[in-house]
């Protein structure tokens, strides 16, 4: 009765095990495996609680390693459960006891348990090769999201560059370039809405370039905000999809890693310092259709803004990223009704 319990245990190791590579490597959906996410989650709160107390180079050495370090210890956690379950179907089955000579002779001299060894065996090599594709869809997703930020990084640094941004496609006269704009970065968005949620070690994964890739998603977002905010009829067809994606991504993203913003009617994050009147003096003296007053292209861009950008600000925080411009404002800043458009924000 014992045996059976034991191989009985093993199995469920083993489907355990299983299941949980199918659901991180194969079908994430949008949320990945408890294993993966339990290894993200305690590497991740180690390294939180250790870097602040470092130097700026240091610390930034500690969290470049907790997504590889997260990668790695997934796999053996695969690796070392189906081991561990393979063992005691050994031993409930043929009687093999828990010593490593006699597991070790087992699994690699001829035995009467071969054909558990053949599936031994190929589980591994099944297994090495389900790891190997994690891995390359991991570093896939990583260069994705750093490739088109790398793009950005020439045109826009910060959040209030989005107003230049968006003067520039203007000026150009080719409302089609900023719609394909717009259409690029909303599939940019859903790609990191479905990667980082399905492989959270991405999330903690640090940018490649000087542009961060939360302060990139921001920048564009008020690109996109700015363009309905002041000539919504005029904005091209992407610019709607583009808040969309935005919004779900960072708002999904900001869940996972525990990051609930506090309700306002306004979000100064990053813009504390621009003044609402002379973006809007910028982008219509470009050639973008002033269809708004400001006090309405305000209160309409914060009606989108409010919807991104304070999640952005809290995975900034949660992330440590102390050059990110989408840190939260002050209280003072955060505070009250919204601001008349002639004041700076």
């Amino acid at each position: 009765m014992q045996g059976v319990l034991v191989a009985i245990a093993g199995g469920v190791l083993v489907l355990t095990v299983w299941l949980s590579v199918l659901r991180t490597v194969f079908i994430p959906r949008q949320r990945s495996s408890l294993t993966a996410r339990s290894v993200v989650w305690l590497i991740i709160a180690t390294s939180r609680r250790i870097a602040p107390a470092l130097p700026l180079r240091a610390r930034e050495r500690l969290l470049d390693l907790g997504a590889p370090l997260a990668l790695f210890m997934i796999s053996a956690c695969w690796l070392v459960g189906s081991m561990a379950g393979f063992v005691l179907l050994a031993s409930g089955i043929y009687d093999v006891p828990f010593e490593s000579d006699a597991v070790s002779g087992f699994f690699l001299l001829p035995s009467p348990g071969e054909p558990l060894v053949l599936v031994a065996i190929l589980s591994t090599g099944l297994l090495m090769a389900a790891v190997t594709t994690h891995f390359v869809r991991f570093t896939g997703a990583y260069s994705r999201r750093e490739q088109l930020v790398a793009r950005l990084a020439g045109q826009a640094a910060r959040p209030p560059d989005a107003e230049a941004l968006l003067a520039d496609y203007v000026r150009a006269g080719s409302r089609d370039r900023l719609d394909y704009l717009f259409a690029e970065w909303a599939g940019w968005l859903s790609d990191i809405w479905c990667t980082h949620v399905g492989y959270p070690a991405l999330t903690f994964a640090r940018p490649a370039n000087s542009l961060c890739w939360i302060r990139a998603a921001v920048i564009v977002l008020d690109t996109a905000g700015l363009t309905l905010a002041v000539a919504p009829d005029w904005a091209p067809p992407s610019t709607r999809s583009l808040i969309h994606n935005g919004s779900r991504c960072l708002q999904q993203l900001a869940k996972q890693v525990g990051v609930t913003p506090a309700a306002a009617p306004i979000s100064l994050h990053g813009r504390e310092e621009q003044g609402f009147s002379e973006t809007v003096q910028l982008v219509t003296g470009a050639g973008l259709p002033k269809q708004r007053d400001e006090q309405k292209a305000w209160d309409a861009f914060q009606d989108l803004r409010i919807h991104y950008a304070p999640y952005a600000a809290g995975i900034a925080t949660h992330l440590l990223y102390s050059d990110v411009d989408v840190t939260p404002g002050t209280a003072e800043n955060n505070a009250g009704g919204p601001r008349p458009p002639h004041t700076d924000i």
